[in-house]
């Protein structure tokens, strides 16, 4: 038995195994190619097998003239007969939950194809990680050498009576999907709201005992590594000072004063997984009880998962990311209308175009309508703090509370914080709702004015509603929220010894007092500048902290008129948050890193209009520098602020081939290589459906050749400045790493090098190619690939300096290929399917890309410079949704990731939709890329549909739309009645063919008139499931 690190985080322990079926016997219920196909399989591997089928493929007749099949029609079998079986394969059918079942009592292992759930074990195409049990036999003859390696690295090293543990670890899997059901059907009745689920009724779908440390679960050690709430809980400490982010901080407090916790997150957040860890580990709140924590879906209706549980008396709570309060809305405005207490801690984000998480109210924004109250904090401190402050003020006043916190990518840092024990979570939430029974005032106003005084003399930290900072005489005063409240306050001293100035930190948004907030303010305010953090960058007034602010200042009867200024904050780091308070004020800015220049949002200025010059009368940027004081910068980093860096000012990282083959074969004309690189201590990470872009070079050769001719010193270091970063390099290095010296120049270059030419035929030809008179003659200098060396070669009169050609050169771009793999199946690994691009111009010269040259001349071990770019080629979000592809050549890369990325799905135990690839190409033997892994995908079912179309293996040409026809009624189905997703990547040329396919299924089989076929392609597309990527 062989175990694999699992391909995620998963506290489920993975268990690869092998299964040895030499001389058993097994069975195979199931009709057509699939039932074939697994019958090999199970014959491959030594076993004799039994076929029950209503069909007898001929394909198989060499297998029972051997005495080694025997086929059987469906209709024979009787349960008795599994008695005879060690396995079971089970392909579709109306029959194959009563088969599994049959299978299951007479003590069988059994697979059912596409079925986890009547599964005991899931075959494994290829060797990678699971979190269910896998069993590794052999495969088909389309994959030997995959089948060789599973061979020789698990089965050959496995004890001989092996199956029996395996059927005893199948059995286990069998009692844990009976209690998965239950605890299901549980979250199903709360979710619609059934009045009559018991808190004591959760507890016992989840066994409470715990046998293992705080850091294991059953025993079996798990990722779980948040706080030791034994300790915490029983501490004597009063408050212990804990390392803490802000999630775990309020997750903390939500265990421990709930029954019921409900986590709205995607797995990939860490919001609220220390409270499901918690409630894994049996971990008991400040009541002594067992917390059921689960994991909700963030769709229509999500709130009513929170109706229904309060509606049986038990104390709820939820940590979620404040996407999901939109769809809250309907029941939170119900919750405030029946006066139901709930906490709410929403975390305020949404990532940026980079794919990283920044602050961003605007979601919750949208929830502030149902009179909910709303309470915002910053730092894990305060996190903490207002977290107990919203439990007792929902108690206390028997009202919805939504508790903001801070959701950016900073929120996830831990730091020392004095976190409370259970004892005084519990005497504080008493404590409040005794001072408000003694004062006889109930409001939600007058609770959370009690509450923040109450935390003062209980703990001796300071929160006000609407907390001011700053000059007594300020004119000028910052109004913000939540973690943006905090980055201003943590910019005012700084300020303050320049200019008077103040902060008001808003820290109940609802209810909104005008009354109070223009007595929070100095007398002397006249200018009030919001500063607020929203992802939707639409009108100012959409934002309801500036609409807040905004009426008081104009309805409220302030003292003297207050003008109102809104500043958007969104994606700003903390030296560019200052600068927009400087900048308001009339301070000069701080300066920044290169690397943040760019950052405060705002544009640069735009140069200044420049009369019709010679570019060669002008100064370069660039200049000859010093090897010494090259030197210095290197060796005094910090004193010169130097960084070594392979693209300045870019987000890159540097990785490792791996791996490199070509796909076709050597006598064929086109050179497909499948390339792996080694990303492991990098801190690349890709989604499905990214790009990787490479930062190819120019061959070494060529440039030391053009540097000959062109009379320049290939180890001189040249300074400049290119895209707002100083970079150092030799002559060498710039024009083999940074200038694309072999790209395509545009009519800019031309003329500009018409300034430096002292021949004036050249001088005029140059200029006259960038006319109309000379456009054919310039279309055919683009035909042919004319270079900038070529250019500067011909012309060679115009000889601009080096120091000219840093800026007149255009920079190396990143190449962008798609990725051909998943993260979960590859950690630490990234794949692409290159195709070498070379021609022949008008003169018989011989041009190749300059990208795929560069991958191409890699080795094994080599190292090169990548970036990662998003893509519109991403998976549907509910993983039942069909999935269509179609791929011609390489453009099959992505769809090889979303294959393996389903795979690692429906190893870990989920039931993925229908996948269907139209793969297109010339040969099948010459460039079937990836055929084997294909074929085994659709031998195990995951592939459902894969069709081929190889347009010159016959008389008449077969591509990817044929097919399509062929399968209308199934396309019309899935796109239209199943909420499926179509994909096309390759080149554009089919595009109108592959819609027309569409087309024609959706009115021959889809019930759309002609009329409306494209509206429905429009609309299609525009809800992202049409989708092209073609070139």
């Amino acid at each position: 038995m062989a175990s694999a690190s699992p391909v995620t985080a998963t506290p489920t322990p993975s268990l690869i195994a092998g299964l040895r079926l030499g001389g058993k016997k097994a069975a195979i219920f199931g009709d057509g190619q699939i039932a074939a196909s697994r019958a090999v399989f199970a014959l491959d591997a030594g076993a004799d097998v039994v076929l029950f089928t209503s069909e007898a493929p001929e394909s198989l007749a060499k297998w029972v003239d051997a005495g080694r099949l025997r086929i059987a029609h469906s209709s024979t079998y009787r349960p008795t007969d599994m008695s005879n079986f060690s396995v079971v394969f089970v392909i579709g059918g109306t029959q194959q939950q009563a088969i599994a079942r049959d299978a299951r009592a007479a003590g069988v292992l059994v697979n059912v194809a596409s079925n986890a759930e009547l599964s005991d074990f899931t075959l494994m195409p290829t060797y990678r990680g699971s979190s269910s049990l896998q069993i590794a036999v052999t495969t088909n003859g389309v994959a030997p050498r995959v089948a060789s390696r599973l061979l020789t690295e698990i089965v050959g090293k496995l004890p001989a009576d092996l199956e029996p543990q395996l059927k005893d670890v199948a059995r286990l899997n069998h009692v844990a999907r009976e209690a998965e059901r239950q605890r299901d059907k549980m979250i199903d009745s709360i979710e619609l709201g059934s009045g009559d689920i018991s808190t004591a009724e959760t507890a016992t779908n989840t066994p409470p005992q715990q046998t293992s440390s705080p850091g294991s679960v059953n025993g079996i050690q798990s990722e779980d590594h948040y706080l030791d709430l034994a300790t915490l809980r029983d501490s004597k400490n009063a408050q212990s000072s804990q390392a803490i982010n802000v999630q775990t901080a309020v997750s903390y407090v939500a265990h421990a004063l709930s029954d019921l916790c409900f986590v709205y997150s995607a797995p990939e957040q860490e919001i609220g997984e220390a409270a499901l860890a918690w409630s894994r580990r049996a971990e008991k709140n400040a009541f002594g009880e067992w917390v059921s924590a689960l994991r909700m879906q963030t769709r229509h209706g999500a709130g009513h998962a929170l109706w229904g549980a309060l509606s049986s008396g038990s104390r709820v709570a939820a940590v979620a990311s404040a996407e999901s309060l939109p769809y809250m809305v309907p029941v939170l405005a119900e919750l405030v209308a029946r006066k139901q207490p709930i906490v709410i801690h929403a975390a305020a984000q949404s990532l940026d175009e980079a794919v990283v998480a920044q602050t961003d109210f605007a979601d919750a924004f949208v929830a502030l309508g149902t009179n909910a109250v709303f309470l915002a904090s910053a730092s894990a401190q305060e996190a903490h703090d207002v977290a107990l402050i919203a439990h007792a003020v929902a108690h206390t006043a028997n009202l919805p509370v939504v508790h903001l916190v801070n959701g950016a990518q900073d929120a996830a840092e831990s730091v020392d914080a004095r976190i409370s024990n259970h004892q005084q979570l519990t005497a504080f939430v008493a404590a409040v709702d005794k001072a408000i029974k003694a004062a006889d005032d109930a409001q939600p106003a007058n609770v959370i004015q009690l509450a923040f005084a109450q935390f003062k003399s209980v703990f001796g930290r300071t929160y006000r509603p609407l907390e001011y900072t700053g000059s007594a005489d300020a004119e000028t005063v910052f109004v913000s929220l939540g973690q943006t409240a905090g980055t201003v306050q943590a910019a005012l001293p700084a300020i303050l010894k320049e200019r008077n100035a103040g902060v008001l930190n808003v820290r109940t948004l609802r209810p909104w007092d005008v009354a109070q907030f223009l007595a929070s303010l100095p007398s002397t305010t006249r200018r009030l500048v919001v500063l607020s953090s929203s992802g939707d960058h639409s009108d100012p007034l959409t934002d309801a902290l500036n609409a807040d602010v905004s009426v008081a200042a104009f309805v409220g009867n302030p003292a003297s008129p207050i003008r109102v200024i809104y500043e958007n904050l969104y994606g700003f780091s903390q030296d560019a948050v200052a600068n927009t308070m400087r900048t308001v004020l009339g301070l000069e800015k701080i300066a920044l890193p290169e690397s943040e220049e760019t950052t405060d949002g705002q544009r640069a200025p735009e140069a200044a209009p420049q009369e019709d010059v010679s570019l060669a009368a002008t100064e370069p940027a660039a200049f000859h520098d010093d090897a010494l004081a090259v030197a210095k910068r290197v060796v005094f980093p910090e004193a010169y602020d130097t960084k070594l860096a392979a693209r300045p000012g870019e987000k890159t990282f540097m990785v490792k081939v791996s791996s490199l083959r070509r796909m076709t074969p050597e006598t064929y004309d086109r050179n497909i290589i499948h390339i792996e690189f080694d990303t492991r201590g990098t801190d690349l990470t890709y989604e499905i459906g990214d790009a990787l872009g490479v930062y190819g070079f120019n061959d070494a050769a060529q440039v030391r050749a053009f540097c000959a001719q062109y009379g320049l010193d290939g180890d001189q270091l040249v300074t400049a400045t290119r895209d707002g970063q100083s970079q150092t390099r030799s002559v060498q290095s710039w024009l083999t790493h940074a200038l694309d010296l072999f790209g395509r120049p545009s009519k800019k270059f031309y003329t500009a090098l018409a300034d430096f030419a002292t021949n004036e035929k050249e001088a005029e030809k140059l200029r006259w190619l960038t006319t109309s008179e000379g456009s054919a003659e310039f279309k055919d200098r683009v035909a042919d690939t004319t270079t900038y060396a070529d250019l500067l070669n011909e012309f060679t009169s115009a000889r601009p300096s080096f120091l000219y050609l840093v800026d007149l050169i255009a920079p190396i771009k990143p190449r962008h290929y798609s990725i051909a793999s998943s993260a979960k199946m590859h950690p630490g690994s990234v794949h692409l399917c290159v195709v070498t691009v070379e021609w022949k111009n008008s003169k018989g010269e011989l041009r190749m890309g300059q990208c795929t040259r560069f991958l191409n001349s890699l080795n094994i071990g080599d190292e090169i410079v990548v970036s990662v770019k998003p893509s519109v080629m991403k998976l549907p979000p509910l993983d039942s949704q069909p999935v269509i592809m179609a791929g011609l050549g390489t453009g099959m890369a992505p769809f090889r990731a979303f294959i393996e990325e389903r795979a690692v799905r429906k190893l870990q135990g989920v039931d993925v939709g229908p996948m269907t690839l139209y793969f297109g190409s010339r040969h099948r033997a010459m460039e079937y890329l990836y055929g084997e892994e294909f074929e085994a995908y659709h031998a195990d079912g995951l592939l459902s549909g894969l069709q081929l179309a190889f347009s010159r293996d016959q008389k008449a040409k077969v591509y990817i739309q044929h097919k399509m026809r062929e399968d209308a009624e199934l396309l019309a189905s899935q796109m239209l009645k199943q909420d499926g997703c179509f994909y096309l990547c390759g080149p554009t040329w089919p595009t109108g063919d592959v819609k027309d396919a569409m087309v024609s299924a959706f009115t021959t089989f889809g019930s759309v008139k002609p009329g409306d076929a494209n509206r429905v392609i429009e609309e299609l597309k525009e809800s992202e499931r049409y989708t092209l990527e073609v070139y």
